[in-house]
C-alpha cells in the first residue's frame, strides 16, 4: 500500500527539486555540496510527512473529485497513518539532532500542531486556510535551516517568504476549482 500510494503521490519529479529548493532556501546564502544533500534528503523526509497527512486529512473530499487514487480505493488506512506517524517522530528526532538551538524542533511541532488543529477543524476550503497550509513550505525551510535562522536571518527567512510566494501563485494557477485560483490550467 505504501509503495503503490509514493508512486501515485509522491513523484520524484516534483518532489526532489522541490525538496532542493527548500535546503537552498536554508543554506543562508551559503551552500555547500554535502549539507544541501543533507538539508535537500531532511526536505524530502519532511515533504514525504506532510503529504501524506495531507491525504489523509483530504481523503473524504478525494474521495468524490479523484476516486481512483489508492488512498481513496484502498480499505485500510492503518499502514499509511503509521507511515505518516513514523515520519513525524524521525523528523523530530533529526530536527533535534541537527540543531542544538532547538528552533528546528520547536517550529516543526509547531507546525504539527497547528496543522493538526486546522484539520481538524476545517469545514471546507477557504483562501485563508489554503494559506495557512501553504505555509508548510517556509516552515520547513525554518527546520532545515534550524539555527541558521539565528545566524543568517534575512537570507532564510527572505527565501522562506518568496518559497511561500512561490506556492502560493502555483497553488493559484494549478488548482482552478481552489479559493485562491487565478483561472490557471487543469
Amino acid at each position: 500500500m505504501i509503495g503503490m500510494y509514493l508512486a501515485e503521490r509522491f513523484s520524484p519529479g516534483v518532489f526532489l527539486p522541490l525538496a532542493l529548493v527548500i535546503a537552498a532556501a536554508a543554506s543562508g546564502g551559503t551552500v555547500h555540496g554535502a549539507r544541501l544533500g543533507m538539508d535537500a534528503a531532511f526536505a524530502l523526509l519532511l515533504l514525504a510527512q506532510f503529504r501524506s497527512w495531507d491525504d489523509l486529512a483530504d481523503r473524504g473530499r478525494d474521495g468524490v473529485a479523484h476516486p481512483e487514487r489508492a488512498l481513496v480505493r484502498t480499505t485500510s488506512i492503518a499502514p499509511i497513518v503509521a507511515f505518516t506517524g513514523a515520519l513525524a517522530i524521525l523528523n523530530i528526532c533529526f530536527a533535534v539532532q541537527r540543531d542544538a538551538s532547538g528552533l528546528a524542533v520547536s517550529v516543526l511541532v509547531a507546525l504539527i500542531g497547528i496543522l493538526g488543529a486546522w484539520y481538524s477543524l476545517r469545514t471546507q476550503r477557504t483562501a485563508a486556510g489554503d494559506i495557512l497550509l501553504l505555509s508548510k513550505y517556509p516552515a520547513m525551510v525554518l527546520v532545515v535551516a534550524g539555527d541558521r535562522v539565528l545566524s543568517a536571518p534575512m537570507e532564510v527567512l527572505s527565501a522562506a517568504l518568496a518559497l511561500h510566494l512561490a506556492a502560493s501563485l502555483y497553488e493559484a494557477w494549478h488548482d482552478p476549482a481552489g479559493p485562491l485560483s487565478i483561472g490557471g490550467h487543469r
